[in-house]
């Protein structure tokens, strides 16, 4: 069996025994030091499976997990933790972790677990490219709704100070440009598109992510993108309606200065 394998691990020797044995078991291995990394090389990229650790640097391995989730063919993940427990354990599977593996990893767990992946990978994509046949077959130039989440924003949008350009790397405050990862720009481009206006938690990550949780779970999954979402672009702009969900809010003094032009 071969596919095109996505591993991403900031431990350079861990990384390189791994790609060793995937290459070896007739994989075709692409490497990422971290995260960022391995965002670029999913936006060039198809892969059947990604296998990623989840304690890296800015973007950690669970953002490449959603980022993952946030393509239209997309890759099985697999995560890879050096202190795991029960509990982070069901939380990845939640966030739709194919598995979830302790390092140091045995071989041939890892090349079971890789192997599945592909399988499941495969028969997605089988069973997604017969309903678009299907859809093309019944609706002849029907739009393709195979992607998860709009990425990019219908035209370039504003709120503010903040322009939204048409990818994650087009984002301005003023004069500053902002750094963004995928989902925060998802995040920033699903709120920017209706401001003013509270977005339920739930309702969020179900655009942004296509995950279903209650609101506590999307609430918890939510917190840490608005936090680094806050340091970027100003807290000022995120208004919070506790229990209930997020806001993209033009600051006051803007919105008084909008107002008398």
């Amino acid at each position: 069996m071969t596919a095109d394998i996505l591993l991403v691990d900031d431990d350079n020797t861990m990384r390189r025994a791994l790609a060793s044995w995937l290459t070896l078991a007739g994989y075709r291995v692409t490497q990422a030091p971290d995260g960022e990394a391995a965002i670029d090389h999913l936006e060039q990229t198809h892969f059947a499976v990604v296998i990623t650790d989840i304690v890296m640097g800015d973007i950690d391995g669970i953002e490449v997990l959603h980022t993952a989730r946030c393509l239209t063919r997309r890759p099985a993940v697999i995560l890879l933790t050096g202190h795991g427990s029960l509990e982070s354990a069901v939380a990845a599977v939640r966030s739709g972790a194919h598995d979830y593996l302790l390092k140091p990893c045995d071989e041939e767990y890892l090349l079971n677990s890789v192997a599945d992946a592909v399988q499941r990978y495969q028969s997605e994509q089988r069973l997604r490219d017969a309903a678009q046949i299907l859809t093309d077959f019944l609706h002849v130039g029907a739009p393709n709704t195979g992607a998860a989440i709009a990425t990019s924003p219908p035209a370039n949008l504003r709120v503010g100070e903040i322009s939204i350009g048409t990818s994650r790397k087009q984002v301005w405050i003023g004069s500053r440009q902002v750094q963004l990862t995928p989902i925060e720009y998802a995040l920033l481009c699903y709120l920017a598109e209706r401001p003013e206006q509270v977005h339920r938690y739930s309702a969020i990550v179900r655009s942004t992510h296509q995950l279903n949780l209650d609101e506590f779970e999307a609430k918890g999954l939510l917190r840490t993108h608005f936090l680094n979402l806050r340091k970027k672009l100003g807290s000022a702009y995120f208004a919070t309606d506790r229990g209930i969900g997020y806001m993209l809010t033009i600051p006051r003094s803007e919105a008084e200065l909008e107002a008398s032009k």
